[in-house]
């Protein structure tokens, strides 16, 4: 992951870094930061009696972050995406442009968190409420109980660590959590540490799209990793949708929670009493509305729903309906945030049977527009 930073770097934390024994030198691995190292970093958050750490608004910040660091997790990834940036922003201080469903605009994959945050109208239900560098406040109906999860949190969610999604969730902090990571190689994504785990998602497998779904398409996207369960109790490891269950648990497994009272020959199918996720389309009639999912015949990767797959070895264009065509929490939701309630990728408000329309729920329930 290439963070790109900006050019600029002072001779006296050059120098304090070469007696430190901590100058960085090129190492094999193309995915790791580069770039120099006081545009992240600060020895003692002081430069001309002025401190260098920023806030998210990018205001001179007095206390000091951990790792050295200038930034939070946050402040860094606070901008505007243009297709040309290499450190991925998942905050604006201005609206994002979205669209209809997020693959038209400058919103990434994750989505954008502008709308839960006060710049954009701090919307509980637009985003995940995120208390790192201030982003968001706690929820202020759900508290720090996640819908579908048996209990709160021991603090709001964070970016990172033990009430956070990315990092070692074993660790208090964020910093605690991604430190060390963003020097690592992540050039091979096998989810034996952090960095080598789709997103920095410990244990998580997929392909990474090196724009992070920046104008995505058919042949230019992530493939997320799923897996086709048979039962309500599997537990999907290493896909993205298990992750979420840590938090959601009760949305994704657990004997009755979504097959319900599916037949005993089969228990993981209809009449399902959620929505099914790390389910395979593939498991459905030949004939059904769902092999129609990227058009009947054609069978196109649908951007703006997307399925995950078991093999992530490779971009898919086009599906077949065998282990590629898994339905996935992200399916409908964005991580971050969206302008749509429960971070959904469309306006589900909008979506009315019978009345013709496309796109949202129809990508896969193709019969009933």
């Amino acid at each position: 992951m290439n963070m790109g930073v900006r050019t600029g770097m002072t001779g006296i934390v050059f120098a304090s870094l070469f007696c430190l024994g901590l100058l960085l030198l090129p190492v094999p691995g193309m995915a790791k930061v580069t770039g120099q190292c006081a545009q992240c970093h600060t020895m003692h958050n002081s430069q001309g009696g002025a401190p260098m750490a920023v806030d998210i608004a990018g205001n001179p910040q007095t206390a000091p972050n951990q790792t050295l660091l200038r930034y939070g997790c946050v402040a860094c990834h606070t901008g505007t995406n243009d297709g040309t940036n290499n450190i991925p922003y998942v905050n604006s201080t201005t609206a994002p442009t979205y669209g209809a469903d997020g693959t038209t605009g400058n919103t990434l994959a994750g989505g954008n968190f502008y709308w839960v945050a006060a710049a954009g109208g701090a919307s509980d239900a637009m985003g995940h409420n995120v208390a790192s560098d201030g982003l968001a406040t706690q929820d202020a109906t759900l508290g720090n109980t996640p819908p579908g999860g048996t209990g709160p949190l021991t603090s709001q969610l964070t970016c990172a660590g033990t009430t956070g999604c990315h990092g070692d969730r074993t660790k208090d902090s964020d910093f605690g959590a991604m430190s060390g990571t963003h020097h690592a190689d992540d050039s091979v994504i096998d989810g034996t540490t952090v960095a080598r785990s789709y997103r920095f998602l410990d244990g998580v497998l997929g392909l990474e799209d090196p724009d992070w779904e920046y104008l995505p398409t058919a042949t230019s996207h992530n493939q997320y990793k799923g897996f086709d369960r048979t039962s309500d109790t599997e537990l999907a490891v290493g896909s993205i949708s298990n992750l979420c269950a840590h938090c959601h648990n009760d949305f994704h497994d657990g004997s009755g929670n979504v097959g319900g009272t599916a037949p005993a020959a089969n228990p993981f199918s209809s009449p399902w009493v959620r929505h099914p996720t790390d389910f395979d389309m593939g498991n459905t009639a030949a004939g059904s509305e769902y092999r129609n999912y990227g058009g009947a015949g054609v069978n196109a990767y649908v951007v703006a729903a997307p399925v995950a797959s078991v093999d992530v070895s490779t971009v898919l264009s086009t599906v077949t309906f065998n282990d590629d065509t898994i339905v996935t929490c992200i399916s409908c939701h964005r991580a971050h945030g969206t302008p749509y309630p429960d971070l959904l990728r469309w306006d589900y408000s909008s979506i009315s049977a019978g009345g013709g329309g496309s796109g949202g729920c129809f990508e896969c329930h193709t019969t009933k527009n």
